[in-house]
């Protein structure tokens, strides 16, 4: 007996170490509405006006088209059903009001690359019609999955990813593209081949995170500059410590922040990064209630921050809301 209560008192203080949240870091992770469709990791998201949007994905046997939209006034609701190929591990921006999602992986294992437009609308009691269409004009890079998307000044930005290139299969990609009043053009990247990477934009910026393949893991998109290396995000001059793939991001107050992903195993730490000083700052990890994840969707509404879906001890459709400002507190987690 007294054997199995030291070992128990032992594996509970190694849970805590691994899973716990340091009393001295600020942040706290608050319960919020659980996403009412199927559990599925690998969905996408675009954010328009207050509402976020999120569809996609996978839930472990199919792929998906189910979507739905998020406002915080008025919870989910169901929306129409994405025409496309049913995918994972697409992409989505915001341009004009409308958002876009395109690439991607079908249920068979085959990479796309065709986009499709969403026009939002609702009718008199609120609720909403919005409708896709086809985007005409073909998406120019070759078809692929694990792409960055994100959109400054009503225009978006596809790149990297892994798919097919001329020559090879299967490959890393660095190639990268604006979608600007309907139309494709190619831009350049100057860093390195990579996927699974994750994106934030603040005050005209869009700032590149992480993912797999790259040597130097943040960098800088200026519209009127191009790309520019920045500091990395860094743990006691240890990349490997929080390096991570599959994890998302949001902004709050002019600040970017990444939480969930993978460096191997599942990570729950939890970074803030501020543009004015380039400076990258640890915060409260993921809660255990939370759940550590991969291939989750992160997005921004007024101003707050959340992560739904994602896989880690199965498909996932709790949604949680990050308070940068906050000591953990567990009296609003369930």
């Amino acid at each position: 007996m007294k054997l199995r209560l030291l070992f128990a008192f032992f594996a509970l203080s190694l849970f805590i170490t691994s899973c716990g949240s340091s009393d001295n870091l600020d942040g706290n992770w608050i319960k919020s509405s659980t996403f009412p469709g199927i559990e599925r990791s690998g969905a996408v998201s675009f954010v328009i006006d207050n509402a976020v949007y999120v569809g996609t994905g996978f839930n472990g046997k199919d792929a998906l088209t189910s979507f739905y939209k998020y406002t915080i006034e008025r919870d989910w609701e169901k929306i129409a059903d994405f025409p496309g190929t049913a995918r994972m591990k697409a992409v989505a921006f915001e341009a004009n009001g409308k958002g876009y999602v395109g690439t991607g992986r079908d249920d068979e294992d085959q990479r796309l690359s065709d986009f499709y437009e969403y026009t939002p609308a609702v009718d008199a009691e609120g609720n909403e019609i919005g409708t896709w269409a086809l985007v005409t004009n073909e998406f120019p890079g070759s078809k692929r999955q694990d792409a960055v998307a994100f959109s400054i000044n009503n225009v978006g930005y596809v790149g990297t990813g892994y798919g097919f290139l001329e020559g090879e299969d299967r490959s890393l990609l660095k190639d990268f593209y604006k979608f600007e009043s309907g139309v494709w053009s190619k831009i350049n990247f100057n860093g390195e081949k990579c996927k699974n990477t994750t994106s934030f934009v603040i005050n005209g910026k869009a700032y590149i995170i992480s993912g797999e393949g790259s040597a130097n893991d943040v960098w800088e998109f200026d519209p009127a500059v191009g790309f520019t290396a920045k500091k990395s995000l860094n743990k006691d001059n240890k990349w490997e410590d929080v390096q991570r793939s599959e994890a998302v991001s949001f902004v709050i107050n002019n600040k970017g922040y990444v939480a969930t992903g993978k460096t191997g195993s599942y990570t729950n730490e939890v970074w803030e990064y501020n543009p004015a000083t380039d400076d990258w700052n640890e915060k409260t990890s993921l809660e255990y209630e939370v759940g550590v994840r991969e291939g989750a969707v992160g997005f921004s509404l007024n101003n707050r921050g959340f992560i739904v879906t994602g896989y880690g001890n199965g498909y996932l459709s709790n949604m949680w809301e990050f308070n940068p400002t906050m000591k953990e507190t567990d009296d609003d987690n369930f």
